[in-house]
């Protein structure tokens, strides 16, 4: 291998991190993983402010054996499976085509 090829690749692969499609497909994740991960984390935190302060309303039973509380965190666990079937969508339609074009152009349009 040598310098001279490495050089190149680093050249190409800055080219490609500078790149209008790069960024493009840098900008389409962001605006979901942001918006995402802030819905997860605040119903997460809100749950656990929860627990703590309002443990009372944390405990109060609505049916049988079930309470607020467990039902929070089942919500939690639903809103991860959501979460991750929305990601899944997203990348499949949205992602992945930018990702093979920004792919192609790094690789000269081989493959």
């Amino acid at each position: 291998m040598s310098t001279t090829n490495s050089l190149s690749d680093a050249e190409r692969y800055v080219a490609v991190h500078d790149s209008t499609r790069f960024k493009d497909l840098r900008d389409r994740f962001q605006r979901f993983a942001v918006p995402a991960s802030l819905t997860f984390v605040g119903w997460w935190f809100v749950s656990i402010l929860l627990g703590a302060f309002a443990p009372g309303f944390f405990g109060s039973v609505v049916f049988a054996n079930v309470n607020v509380g467990t039902l929070f965190v089942m919500v939690a666990f639903v809103l991860v499976l959501a979460i991750a079937g929305m990601y899944l969508k997203f990348a499949r339609t949205e992602l992945d085509p930018a990702a093979e074009q920004v792919r192609a152009e790094a690789e000269g349009g081989l493959r």
